[in-house]
């Protein structure tokens, strides 16, 4: 008996939903690149014992993105936040959705308890035509992995 798995799904098409006070930024949903949906618990051996530690270990999670000329929710929300670098941290939920071909989300990671970390630009070069670079660093402790199964209407 064979079992329908459905097709792979690509990992170039995705949307990030970062929510601070539980409220989602619609606008701020495009990157070039996530990196760090990681799953981990820290375990203890003691003598013969395998046990769970009592901490979940932090985790990192990288957006990237290209610098645009308009400012953003995500810029304005950011340029907030370095005003109290020193003495604050804002954590924020955040939601990475893979999509299929017609911008449907079908898997997702709900990133929980995140706070930003760094805030860092590529380099400047005046021999390159790149595009600027800007990348997010939060510091998070829980990750769910949320596997959907939507019907689509034929």
């Amino acid at each position: 008996m064979l079992i329908d798995r459905g097709l792979p799904l690509v990992g170039y098409r995705f949307a990030v939903v970062i929510m601070t006070a539980g409220v989602p930024n619609p606008v701020d949903i495009e990157f070039k690149d996530v990196s760090g949906l990681k799953m981990s618990r820290g375990i203890t051996r003691s003598g013969g014992m395998t046990s769970l530690d009592n901490q979940i270990p932090a985790q990192s999670l990288v957006l990237k993105r290209g610098v645009f000329t308009a400012p953003s929710p995500l810029l304005s929300a950011n340029i907030a936040e370095s005003l109290f670098w020193e003495t604050r941290l804002l954590r924020k939920d955040i939601l990475v959705s893979i999509l299929d071909e017609d911008n449907i989300p079908m898997n997702a990671w709900l990133v929980s308890n995140a706070y930003l970390e760094s805030w860092d630009w590529d380099g400047l070069n005046a021999g390159s035509n790149d595009l600027l670079i800007e990348s997010m660093s939060f510091t998070y402790s829980g990750i769910k992995y949320l596997p959907l199964k939507l019907t689509k209407n034929v």
